[in-house]
């Protein structure tokens, strides 16, 4: 095999590395709520966002998670079907709709959340408190770096 030399190898490139860490604790997390809830990964997205957001908009939704319309959509619709959100129609403006938890949904995001917390606690216990902090301000700083720096200068400046 012909090893391609680089500036910056693949296992170094941040995007790269987050993907790992993001399918691998996923693909860890998932199962857990797909046969306990019979939810996808972005119906269980939504759900969480919008028990830490309520009440939403899909438009509001689908910025917050990340994710495009299509999969908003469809993971709205398997919550409501399943009664974990109410979607209430605006009175004032009847295209938009509000989207909030029932009881049933924070039940099961409560359930859900437990495992997900014990998880992420052994996860983190990997750094010390220091690690943790300056871990979680690095993120923020390149999540604002992506969004202000980044993105607002187009791709077309990076070919």
């Amino acid at each position: 095999m012909n090893k391609v030399s680089t500036i910056l190898p693949l296992e170094n490139w941040t995007g790269y590395r987050f993907g790992l860490i993001a399918s691998r604790l996923g693909g860890f997390i998932a199962p857990m709520y797909e046969d306990r809830y019979e939810l996808t990964m972005p119906a269980w997205r939504c759900l969480a966002v919008i028990a830490r957001h309520q009440p939403l908009t899909a438009t509001q939704l689908a910025t917050l998670t990340s994710s495009d319309a299509f999969k908003v959509a469809r993971s709205i619709e398997l919550l409501v079907r399943r009664g974990l959100i109410h979607r209430d129609v605006d009175k004032a403006d009847r295209r938009r709709a509000s989207l909030s938890l029932t009881t049933d949904g924070r039940k099961v995001y409560k359930d859900i959340e437990k495992f997900v917390i014990r998880v992420e606690r052994k996860l983190m216990a990997a750094l010390d408190p220091h690690e943790v902090e300056v871990l979680r301000r690095s993120l923020d700083k390149l999540d604002q770096q992506l969004e202000t720096e980044i993105k607002a200068q187009g791709r077309e400046k990076f070919l």
